[in-house]
């Protein structure tokens, strides 16, 4: 339950918008322990739920002048802390990931393995050099910066759905421009 003394919420969100911190306290105070609860059901143990509500009324509070004065401010707030909760995740995947990898031995490639993989890194980083600029930007800040696709977005300042479409239309571009390199070779009779 929100606090019943809080105004309504275009006062709120234009509090917000105009860069009162009194306001941003007071919505802190008000959804606070319920954002927490919710980020905890979407985190499901793998991260600290109140970094993430803490990261979400940051990002509130950063992008404050691109908030609407209409719509309900609950809303708002569930949907930045379920955004920050999903990106927690696949971060911690991303990096649960890597950590396996890590762990894994690797066996030293035979040196004709070696000169076939130095091509093929050869043969990406031309392929990626030539893709349109806006398709090389989101495939270097996603592949190479590890951004998640919202982050992209705002750094971009572009919807997501558009960094998800250029990353598809690279990912697509550099399969066919490596296509020669990436054919698995037929087993010897």
């Amino acid at each position: 339950m929100t606090d019943r003394s809080l105004p309504p919420d275009r006062d709120l969100i234009e509090g917000i918008r105009s860069g009162d911190p009194t306001t941003l306290g007071r919505l802190q105070a008000a959804y606070w322990d319920l954002l927490v609860q919710f980020a905890a059901r979407i985190l499901d143990g793998n991260a600290d739920p109140q970094d993430v509500v803490q990261e979400a009324f940051i990002r509130l509070w950063t992008h404050r002048e691109r908030w609407g004065t209409d719509g309900s401010v609950r809303a708002l707030l569930y949907t930045v802390t379920r955004n920050a909760a999903l990106d927690e995740r696949r971060r911690q995947a991303r990096s649960d990931r890597a950590a396996l990898r890590a762990d894994m031995p690797t066996p030293e490639p035979v040196p004709s393995e070696r000169a076939a993989a130095g091509e093929l890194r050869r043969a990406a980083a031309e392929a990626v050099s030539l893709l349109p600029p806006k398709r090389q930007e989101v495939f270097r800040l996603a592949r190479e910066e590890g951004l998640t696709y919202a982050e992209i977005s705002a750094i971009m300042g572009v919807s997501p759905q558009t960094v998800a479409n250029q990353m598809s239309l690279a990912l697509s571009d550099l399969r066919h421009a490596l296509k020669l390199h990436l054919v698995e070779e037929e087993p010897s009779p």
